[in-house]
């Protein structure tokens, strides 16, 4: 089984560069607060991200995003298209839709590289809300 077997050491890096050049990228915004666990929660999503863990991936950037909006004061703000795509596809992760799962055995072999899009888009989105707000929550 593929997916769980340890990626190549080039693949895992190259995931790697691909994580910190988006975080730094979203860092050079600037930033007003950062919560402890939201960056804590940022070690556990590199990880699951390079592991090729996408849903998972996907799980700890709503985290993130939630974390972090919540130690800003400002969880109105989850409203965007964005983050309503994100908290969607989180809820269809964690609740379970008997007739239609969001998510199977057979996507870890057939679905890879979308559910790849979406880790990628979720870890994106994760950084802005870290990086891209400042204290008074508006864009720098």
């Amino acid at each position: 089984m593929q997916q769980l077997e340890h990626p190549s050491e080039e693949t895992w890096d190259e995931r790697r560069l691909w994580f910190e050049e988006h975080r730094q990228a979203a860092a050079s915004q600037g930033v007003g607060r950062l919560s402890e666990q939201a960056e804590a929660l940022v070690i556990e999503m590199q990880t699951t991200f390079c592991a090729g863990a996408w849903a998972a991936t996907v799980l700890l950037a709503a985290a993130v995003v939630d974390a972090q909006e919540f130690h800003r004061g400002y969880p109105e703000s989850r409203s965007s298209g964005d983050r309503s795509w994100l908290r969607g596809l989180r809820n269809s992760l964690l609740h379970e839709n008997r007739s239609q799962p969001a998510f199977t055995i057979e996507d870890h072999w057939t679905r890879r590289e979308e559910w790849g899009r979406h880790a990628r888009r979720a870890v994106r989105m994760a950084f802005d809300v870290l990086y891209a707000l400042n204290q008074g929550g508006r864009r720098k």
